[in-house]
C-alpha cells in the first residue's frame, strides 16, 4: 500500500489530490448491501467502520501523514454519506458529521505545518518557481516542485464560498480547546456544517502573538505566510483519551460478535493483529501509570 492510497473497510483506495471532494468509488455499493439489513446491524456495521477510521486519523496525525489524513479525509466524508442515505440516527448522522469537521481540520493542520517546515509550498515559494520555470523553459530544463495546499483540498475548501469559512478558519490561530468549543456549540445546535464550525472557530480564534520576521515576510509582494498553527499533533491528552472513548465503543460492539461464526481463514490473522494492539496498549499504559 503506497503513500497515496487507504483502506476502507479491507478495500483499497486511492487518496484523493485535486479532487478531494469525490467519495470512494465503493460509498454507493456499500449502501446497497447494507439497505437490507436491519437498523441496528446497519447502525453497528457504520459504527465500526466510524471508531476505525477514527483511530485511522490519529495515527496519521500523529505521524504528521499528510496524504493519509487527506485519505481519512475522503473516507471520513464516504461514512457521512452512507450515514445520510441509510437514514441512521441523528446522533449518528452527527457523529460521523463531527468526524468530517475533525479531519478537515487535521488536514489544515497538516497543511500550514508543511508550509511552515518547507514540505508545502506556499505562495512566496510558489512565486519564486514560477519565476524559476520561466528561465528553465529557455534552458530546457524543468525542476520538480514541491506538493502545495490545493493538492490536498480545493480551494473553496480552503477558505469557504465567502473566503473566510473553510478549514483555515478552523486551523488558523485556533487552539484545541476553542476548536473543541466551537465543535460542541454547532453539535448542541444541530448544524456542524464547515461554514458553521469554522464561523465559531474564527469568532474565537485569538491572532498571533507579534513576529517582526513573520510580519516581515508577509508584508512582502505575493508572499502567502500561513498563520502559525500550535499544538494538535502534540496534544497527548487529547488524542489518548479519544483512544480510550474508541476503545469503549469497540468493547460494547464485541457482544455482537459470535466466536464461532469468525471466519476461520482470517481468525489466525485477526487474533494476532489484535494480540499485537493489545501488547502495544499494555507497554504504553505502563508509561502512563509510571509515577512522573
Amino acid at each position: 500500500m503506497t503513500a497515496n492510497t487507504a483502506e476502507l473497510n479491507g478495500e483499497v483506495i486511492e487518496a484523493p489530490s485535486r479532487s478531494v471532494d469525490v467519495l470512494p468509488p465503493d460509498v454507493q455499493t456499500k449502501v446497497q448491501e447494507l439497505s437490507p439489513l436491519d437498523g441496528e446491524s446497519q447502525m453497528r456495521h457504520v459504527t465500526a467502520l466510524l471508531s476505525h477510521s477514527r483511530t485511522g486519523l490519529l495515527a496519521a496525525i500523529a505521524a504528521q501523514d499528510l496524504p493519509g489524513i487527506v485519505a481519512f479525509k475522503a473516507k471520513a466524508g464516504g461514512i457521512q454519506e452512507m450515514a445520510k442515505q441509510l437514514r441512521l440516527g441523528k446522533d449518528m448522522q452527527s457523529d460521523a458529521a463531527e468526524f468530517v469537521r475533525r479531519a478537515e481540520r487535521g488536514v489544515g493542520a497538516g497543511i500550514r505545518e508543511g508550509q511552515a517546515d518547507g514540505t508545502v509550498e506556499t505562495n512566496a515559494t510558489a512565486a519564486r518557481r514560477r519565476e524559476k520555470r520561466k528561465q528553465d523553459v529557455a534552458t530546457e530544463h524543468r525542476g520538480s516542485r514541491l506538493p502545495n495546499a490545493r493538492d490536498f483540498a480545493k480551494q473553496s475548501e480552503l477558505y469557504g464560498p465567502d473566503g473566510s469559512s473553510g478549514i483555515y478558519a478552523m486551523t488558523d490561530g485556533v487552539s484545541d480547546e476553542q476548536f473543541e468549543e466551537a465543535l460542541g456549540e454547532a453539535r448542541a445546535e444541530g448544524n456542524l456544517s464547515r461554514a458553521n464550525v469554522a464561523r465559531r472557530c474564527k469568532a474565537k480564534a485569538k491572532p498571533p502573538l507579534a513576529d517582526p520576521v513573520f510580519d516581515a515576510a508577509r508584508s512582502e509582494p505575493g508572499v502567502g505566510v500561513p498563520k502559525p498553527f500550535h499544538g494538535f499533533k502534540k496534544n497527548s491528552t487529547e488524542m489518548l483519551d479519544s483512544i480510550n472513548h474508541m476503545l469503549q465503543g469497540a468493547v460494547q460492539t464485541l457482544e455482537f460478535i459470535d466466536a464461532d461464526d469468525v471466519d476461520p481463514a482470517q481468525r489466525s490473522r485477526i487474533r494476532t493483529e489484535l494480540f499485537t494492539s493489545l501488547n502495544t496498549i499494555r507497554k504504553f499504559m505502563k508509561e502512563v501509570s509510571r509515577d512522573r
